[in-house]
């Protein structure tokens, strides 16, 4: 008996094991989108894994940027970026949606492992009429000299035809000097699954110090 006892008490902490080995895998991109008045932001990436990242990672920020105004004008695209951690970005755009990792019309570099500005202040990265639609494409990484424990939020500002917008992730996903470690809903089933393999165990000690195994 004390022997199958055993054995379930393996099982739960090999279950611990694999959920601990899998919780990176439940990332997924997220798409959001803010609409002005006359101007409109569409934002996808994988937040969750940049809250993760580490060393030489990167994570892809998508975004499409258009307007719809009665008149013509233009809009102006910037980044912001607040923190301690220094991020080096790659900005590209393209004048039809990527396809993968092509731009069939031909893509063109706004900024190559650029070290962002992190005061806080917008900077312009692109100007475009109100009659166009820019597929921007972010490659985000930590850059050198990164603290420990250290984590700075990065937005892209949309600004014309009276319209302010602005999009980042939320401040459960700033972007950290080092990995982000197990998401804390993983370590509270760990913990269960261990205490449970404990009493288990004791258990079966108790079993033995009573009557001996069976």
């Amino acid at each position: 008996m004390t022997r199958r006892i055993r054995c379930a008490a393996a099982v739960l902490l090999t279950g611990l094991l694999a959920a601990l080995t899998a919780a990176p895998a439940e990332a997924a991109v997220v798409t959001e989108t803010v609409q002005g008045r006359y101007v409109r932001i569409v934002s996808s990436a994988d937040w969750s894994a940049a809250a993760a990242m580490t060393d030489g990672m990167s994570v892809r920020w998508d975004l499409t940027v258009s307007a719809h105004a009665p008149d013509p004008g233009s809009v102006r695209v910037s980044v912001s970026a607040t923190g301690a951690v220094p991020l080096a970005i790659d900005v590209r755009t393209c004048a039809e949606p990527w396809r993968g990792s092509d731009c069939s019309s031909g893509e063109r570099t706004l900024r190559a492992d650029w070290a962002v500005p992190r005061g806080g202040q917008p900077v312009e990265i692109e100007a475009m009429p109100a009659d166009a639609v820019a597929h921007l494409r972010l490659d985000v990484r930590v850059g050198d000299d990164a603290q420990r424990g250290a984590s700075t939020q990065i937005r892209v500002h949309a600004d014309g035809l009276g319209d302010a917008l602005q999009i980042g992730p939320g401040p459960e996903h700033a972007l950290p000097a080092t990995g982000g470690g197990i998401p804390v809903p993983v370590i509270v089933v760990g913990g269960v699954l261990v205490v449970a393999a404990v009493v288990i165990l004791v258990v079966a000690a108790r079993r033995r110090r009573d009557g001996g195994e069976r």
